[in-house]
C-alpha cells in the first residue's frame, strides 16, 4: 500500500447467502485457483526459457566472480534483462488478460479482466519474492495452489465486479467477447448481514476503497463473509482506560499481571483446554485408522518408511474423523481470538503504558538438541513447548495488545525490557542482589522473609522498571510494594478457593 493513501481499516460482516448463490461462490473460487496455477505454469516456462539463454547465464557468472561490494552495476543489468524478459507485474497482468490466448475470456462471464489483475499481482509478488532471495534459482521457491487453499479473493478497485449497494453485495462477471456466444453474464446478489450495533453502522459510514470475499469452514461446508476496506482509522469503542504502567510476565500458558489497582495470575484461553484434549483423542483415532490402511508403509519400530515413494489410503472413517479434527480447531481458534481480546481489553484499562519481558517464542518450539535419559534408563522426549504454544498463543496476544495500546487515546504503548540486563525472575529489591533459580522454583523468598509467587513478583518488577527499561527503579518499588503485597495475597486467596483445573507452573 502506497504511503500517500493514507491509514485504512476494515469490518467484516456475514453474507446471508443461498443454496444456489454459494454454488455460484464455489465455483467461481475454483476459477481463482485454477488462474493461478495457469499463470504459474506459463510464467515457470518463461522463467526456464530465459535461464538457458546465453547472456543471462554469463551475467550471473560475473556476478558469482565479482566481490559483493562491486556488484551494483551487474545488480542493474540484471535488473534491466529481467524487464526485457518481461518480468514486471504488469506484463503478468497481460499474460493473463491481454495476451493472444488469454486465460481469463474462457471464464469471463464469472470474473472481469479487471478482477482477474489481482491474481496477477498475487502471483507477481510470489515471484518477486523469490528473485530476492534466490536470484540464481528463483523457481525453487515457486508453489503452486493446493486444491481448496484459497480462502479469499477481492477486487483492487470499487470500479471493477465487486460492489455494495443498499445493504446489498454484487459479484457481476464480464461480458464475453469471441467465445461461445451461448455464455453470458452471471450477475451475483447477496444480501449482507445489516449491521447489528453502533460501532458497525458508524464503520459501514466511511468511504468504501475495496470488498473481498472470504470463506471459511463451518462444520460441514463453506460460509460466507465481505470484508470491507475502509478508508479512515476504526471507530473507537468506549472503554475504560486510565493512565498508568502494568507490567505482565507471560509465559507458554500462564500471564502475571500486576498494577497500581490489581494484581492477577491467569491461563490463557482455558476454555480451549476441553476441545484441546478432545482434539488429542481424535488424533490417536486417526493415527490407528491410518496404520491399519496402511501397514506397508510402517516399518516394525512404528515409524514410517523412508526413502521410497508412499501411497497412502484412507478410510471414510478417517475422513469422518478428519472433519471433526478441522471443526474443533476452528473453535478452538475463534474462542482463542475471543479470550485474548477480552484479555488485552482488561490489561488496557489497569494502564496505558504495558511492559513486559521478551521471551524467545521460536526458540521454545524447536526440540531439545541433547537426550536426556529418564528414571527407567530409557532416552527422554525431545519435546519442549511447542503444543503449549499452538494452544495458547502467546506471541498473538503480545501483537493485539500491542495494537490496542498504541491505539489508546491517553498515549502509552507495550515496551519491552532488556532482557539480559532487567533479570526479572533473579532479582531481589530489598537486597538488591542476582541469584538463579530452577524454572520448577515457582515461589520466590525475599530477604526479609516473605514468600510470593514467581510470576507476580517478576510483573511487580517490571511494573517499577526505570526509564531505560534495563533494571527495576528501587524508589519506585520501595513505594509500591505494601500495596503490592496486599494484592498479591488477595490473589493467591482467590486461586486456592477456585475449584477444577489449575496450571502446576501457578506453584499454588
Amino acid at each position: 500500500m502506497a504511503k500517500s493513501e493514507g491509514e485504512r481499516c476494515v469490518l467484516t460482516m456475514p453474507l446471508l447467502t443461498e443454496p444456489w448463490q454459494e454454488h455460484i461462490m464455489e465455483t467461481r473460487f475454483r476459477i481463482v485457483e485454477h488462474l493461478q496455477n495457469s499463470l504459474i505454469a506459463t510464467e515457470l516456462r518463461k522463467l526456464k526459457n530465459w535461464q538457458r539463454r546465453r547472456d543471462y547465464r554469463d551475467l550471473l557468472q560475473r556476478i558469482r566472480d565479482t566481490a559483493k561490494e562491486e556488484r551494483g552495476p551487474l545488480y542493474k543489468e540484471y535488473l534491466k534483462m529481467r524487464k526485457e524478459a518481461k518480468f514486471s507485474e504488469y506484463d503478468f497482468k497481460d499474460d493473463l488478460t491481454q495476451a493472444e490466448h488469454s486465460m481469463q475470456k474462457h471464464f469471463s462471464c464469472h470474473l472481469q479482466a479487471q478482477d482477474t489483475h489481482t491474481i496477477a499481482s498475487d502471483v507477481w509478488r510470489a515471484f518477486e519474492k523469490a528473485f530476492a532471495n534466490n536470484m540464481f534459482d528463483p523457481a525453487s521457491s515457486i508453489h503452486f495452489k493446493r486444491r481448496g487453499s484459497v480462502q479469499s479473493f477481492s477486487c483492487q478497485s470499487m470500479g471493477g465486479g465487486m460492489k455494495y449497494r443498499d445493504g446489498l453485495f454484487i459479484w457481476s462477471g464480464g461480458k464475453p467477447r469471441g467465445c461461445d456466444p451461448r455464455m453470458k453474464q452471471i450477475v451475483l446478489k447477496c444480501q449482507v448481514c445489516p449491521p447489528r450495533n453502533e460501532y458497525e453502522k458508524a464503520m459501514l459510514a466511511l468511504p468504501i476503497k475495496r470488498l473481498r470475499v472470504v470463506r471459511k469452514w463451518v462444520k460441514s461446508r463453506y460460509k460466507y463473509y465481505l470484508q470491507f476496506t475502509l478508508v479512515g482509522k476504526p471507530v473507537r469503542r468506549e472503554r475504560p482506560t486510565v493512565p498508568g504502567r502494568v507490567g505482565i510476565d507471560i509465559g507458554t500458558q500462564s500471564i502475571a499481571i500486576a498494577s497500581a489497582e490489581d494484581v492477577k495470575l491467569l491461563e490463557l484461553a482455558p476454555a480451549v483446554n476441553p476441545h484441546y484434549r478432545r482434539m488429542k483423542q481424535i488424533q490417536r483415532k486417526m493415527d490407528a485408522s491410518r496404520r491399519a490402511m496402511n501397514p506397508d508403509n510402517y516399518s516394525l519400530d512404528g515409524t514410517i518408511v523412508r526413502g521410497k515413494k508412499l501411497f497412502w489410503t484412507y478410510s471414510n472413517h478417517y475422513r469422518r474423523l478428519a472433519g471433526r479434527l478441522r471443526e474443533l480447531q476452528r473453535k478452538n481458534a475463534a474462542i482463542r481470538v475471543y479470550q485474548h481480546n477480552c484479555l488485552a481489553n482488561y490489561i488496557l484499562s489497569l494502564g496505558s503504558e504495558i511492559i513486559v519481558e521478551p521471551m524467545n517464542y521460536r526458540g521454545l518450539q524447536h526440540r531439545a538438541k541433547d537426550v536426556k535419559q529418564n528414571r527407567t534408563g530409557r532416552p527422554g522426549s525431545k519435546k519442549r513447548f511447542g503444543k503449549s504454544l499452538a494452544n495458547k498463543a502467546p506471541a498473538a496476544l503480545l501483537t493485539l495488545l500491542e495494537q490496542k495500546a498504541v491505539a489508546n487515546p491517553l498515549g502509552g504503548g507495550l515496551y519491552r525490557v532488556d532482557q539480559w540486563e532487567f533479570r526479572a525472575s533473579q532479582y531481589d529489591h530489598l537486597s538488591q542482589k542476582y541469584s538463579r533459580k530452577k524454572l520448577s522454583q515457582r515461589n520466590h523468598r525475599l530477604e526479609n522473609g516473605d514468600i510470593l509467587q514467581r510470576d507476580l513478583y517478576s510483573a511487580f518488577l517490571l511494573m517499577n522498571a526505570d526509564r531505560d527499561l534495563c533494571h527495576p527503579d528501587q524508589k519506585r518499588c520501595e513505594r509500591n510494594y505494601p500495596t503490592f503485597k496486599q494484592l498479591h495475597d488477595r490473589e493467591l486467596d482467590r486461586i486456592r478457593a477456585t475449584t477444577g483445573h489449575r496450571l502446576s507452573s501457578f506453584g499454588i
